[in-house]
């Protein structure tokens, strides 16, 4: 019969007190390996519990004997320790007197080595990090208390609330840019670039985040006063990103209006029009004609309607039927995709949408098909009237 005293087992308390033999058949012990203060150094904070199992399938033996390490050991694992592991294996395998006591023994001074080592080093150094960064949260969450924050379990992803605004951090490993951006609900514009530069931490992250929620709060307003009045066909949906409205004018014309500098919202927007070759010539000799008249002191909306001649813009439709011919006739009708085509014929019973890189593909298929000054000229796939457009996409 064997007996726990037949497994050293009281040695082996003495000396290594969390580990148990869990099994016999093989032998196996599982628990803990404390390595000591003397022999760890760098972890003068606390003595490192390491979670291991012995298996010994020839005890008292060490003969195809081997070691399962639990996480704990992780950053010490590479090729030269799992070598050395395997060599105190190897000596305990050649000598019939060694006992589990003493190869434990021998395996925790070996840790040691290893935790005090560079390499090992990088365990105090992520807890210092973690510490640093517990005491930059707290801060940051006095600072700018209006400002919600909210993390994920692992505190590696920010997320910074203001208003109904919000921009997602990730804690970076640099020293330089602590922090980078990765999800955002503000525009990309060349006045925001660079928001990680000169973010040494999170008060300063929300310090700039407020300042350029409030800089955009102007520029949204006027987006905001277009939406309510005007027949917004892109985006569908608007956000705080989109710093752009296309506008619905007429079946064959929309304008799209871009905000360019948010830090003088009202100034003379980008406009773009869209739509059939004359009206949209139509639309461009009004706009150049009234394009000194342009008043900052208005909002984006009035001036419009008086760079247009327009006294109101047209309503949306609010027929369900309405709506659908509505979407269906503003599809290109070459590629039939969901983004809005940029090109109407010129003929009134026609009136078919296209994107002008489709149509300008579709005219190069035709030899005969002249191209002048960038533009190439033909007829509608549809209706066969002339109509030409820009090859320069």
């Amino acid at each position: 019969m064997v007996t726990k005293d037949s497994y050293n087992y009281l040695e082996i308390l003495g000396q290594h007190p969390e580990m148990i033999l869990v099994s016999e058949s093989p032998a196996t012990w599982h628990g803990f390996l404390i390595i000591s203060r003397s022999l760890c150094a760098a972890y003068d904070f606390q003595s490192p519990r390491i979670r291991l199992k012995l298996i010994m399938p020839d005890y008292p033996l060490f003969n195809g004997a081997h070691v399962r390490f639990g996480r704990q050991i992780a950053s010490l694992w590479n090729r030269e320790f799992h070598k050395r592991v395997n060599e105190l294996i190897i000596m305990a395998a050649s000598n019939t007197e060694q006992t589990v006591s003493s190869f434990l023994t021998q395996l925790q001074t070996l840790i040691g080595e290893y935790m005090n080592n560079i390499d090992s080093k990088i365990l105090v150094s992520n807890l210092d990090t973690t510490r640093f960064f517990l005491q930059e949260l707290k801060t940051a969450l006095q600072h700018l208390p209006d400002m919600p924050i909210s993390c994920d379990k692992n505190l590696n992803i920010i997320k910074l609330h203001y208003r109904d605004v919000s921009v997602t951090l990730q804690r970076c490993n640099s020293a330089e840019l602590p922090w980078k951006v990765i999800a955002s609900d503000l525009p990309n514009n060349p006045v925001f670039e660079g928001f990680e530069k000169n973010v040494t931490n999170l008060s300063v992250a929300k310090t700039k985040f407020k300042w350029q929620v409030e800089v955009l709060k102007k520029a949204w307003e006027q987006l905001e006063e277009i939406d309510e009045n005007c027949w917004v066909i892109d985006p569908l949906k608007p956000n705080k990103s989109h710093m752009y409205r296309r506008i619905h004018l007429s079946q064959s014309l929309s304008v799209t209006v871009t905000i360019d500098d948010p830090l003088n919202p009202t100034a003379l927007p980008v406009i773009k029009f869209s739509g059939s070759d004359n009206e949209v010539k139509r639309q461009k000799d009004d706009f150049s004609n009234n394009i000194n008249k342009w008043d900052h002191d208005c909002s984006i909306l009035e001036n419009l309607k008086m760079l247009l001649n327009m006294y109101e813009f047209p309503e949306q439709q609010e027929s369900v039927e309405e709506t659908k011919t509505i979407i269906s006739n503003r599809e290109c009708s070459i590629c039939f995709s969901d983004e809005l085509p940029d090109k109407i014929c010129n003929n009134e019973k026609c009136i078919k949408h296209f994107h002008s890189a489709c149509l300008a593909r579709w005219l190069q298929t035709n030899t005969g098909n002249q191209v002048v000054f960038g533009h190439i000229y033909g007829t509608c796939p549809y209706c066969k009237e002339k109509i030409s457009c820009s090859i320069e996409q």
